[in-house]
């Protein structure tokens, strides 16, 4: 559910005092192909071994409408529906649904919240689905914020992250739980990076056992964010995760409102458990990923003034440790 709140955030940014958004100027981006079409709204690209193009769409929610509260008691009016979906797109070009799954889209925000990323593991296709967040007197519908894989032309749930959020809340703060980025670990487990709970978690994909590796803690802000306790600072919202031959993984943060660039970072996590920051003066990193050169490379989503989105800002950047990453 982190990402429904950009758009509020956006809203809240504009009344945020002048701060120091210098960055360098991003490069033209070159054209591309077009291999896929016809989404509401794609998150997670996957490309399996065959050449296939597996794609996770967050959908437009549904006909169902229901009224939630929230962290303040405040009802929220959602609508919820299977219009959430992960497509296969063959080399040739044909596009199959391979599984439906739920969406939910706020009414008042217009933003949806559905599937997220996907990571093969084994041979088996699986995906990040939905968030939820509640004062936790509601749960979500089946199948939302849950890990889930695809088998026989369906979803069928692995783990259901909202049951441990709710359960043990690991930082301590409101119930929210919107497991995003995923990748298949060299322990055979999957590692979730849950952006609405704010840590990093170990799935066993054949029992559905959940780990906590580590709960992640905030960022710098600048005002006082009553989503934690009235600390000036921003909710870290780990977006990406990656791993290097050693086994070392690498997280990537997108942030929370007011999205001060340079504020995010890439987080290192050794095999002990040990945690570090990786790369640094970042901005608003929205997936991670280890290309064929052995190199991280990272999505930045935009970047932001007090005049509000900055056009055409959005880009790919080279994952450098410190503060030497690049735009490509």
């Amino acid at each position: 559910m982190r990402a429904v709140k950009f758009a509020i955030a956006l809203l809240i940014i504009l009344s945020v005092s002048p701060l120091a958004f210098a960055q360098p100027p991003l490069p033209d981006i070159p054209g591309g192909t077009i291999v896929a079409s016809g989404f509401t709204g794609p998150q997670g690209v996957l490309v399996d071994p065959d050449g296939n193009v597996w794609v996770v769409d967050s959908g437009t929610g549904g006909d169902e409408v229901v009224q939630v509260p929230g962290e303040n008691g405040e009802m929220t009016e959602l609508t919820m529906g299977p219009t959430a979906r992960i497509v296969q797109v063959a080399p040739d070009g044909t596009q199959t649904d391979a599984a439906v799954l739920p969406s939910i889209l706020f009414t008042e925000t217009g933003e949806s919240s559905g599937g997220a990323r996907l990571a093969l593991l084994d041979g088996v296709l699986y995906a990040t689905s939905g968030g939820w967040e509640s004062d936790g007197s509601t749960d979500p519908p089946s199948l939302m914020a849950t890990i889930v894989r695809v088998e026989g032309g369906e979803a069928v749930q692995v783990a259901d992250m909202w049951a441990y959020e709710k359960t043990n809340n690991p930082d301590g703060l409101i119930l929210e739980s919107h497991p995003y980025g995923m990748a298949a670990g060299p322990d055979g487990w999957l590692w979730v990076a849950d952006a609405g709970a704010n840590d990093l978690l170990r799935v066993n994909p054949a029992t559905g056992e959940i780990v906590l590796v580590t709960a992640f803690d905030g960022l710098p802000g600048a005002f006082p964010n009553p989503r934690r306790n009235d600390a000036v600072e921003a909710d870290p919202v780990p977006t990406g995760v990656a791993f290097d031959d050693a086994g070392n993984a690498y997280v990537s943060l997108l942030s929370g409102a007011p999205f001060i660039p340079g504020s995010t970072k890439v987080l290192m996590v050794t095999p002990e458990g040990a945690i570090s920051d990786f790369a640094t003066g970042l901005t608003m990193l929205t997936d991670l990923t280890r290309g064929p050169d052995g190199q991280l490379y990272a999505i930045q989503f935009g970047l932001f003034s007090e005049q509000g989105p900055t056009p055409n800002s959005g880009a790919i950047v080279r994952v450098k440790e410190g503060g030497a990453s690049e735009v490509v």
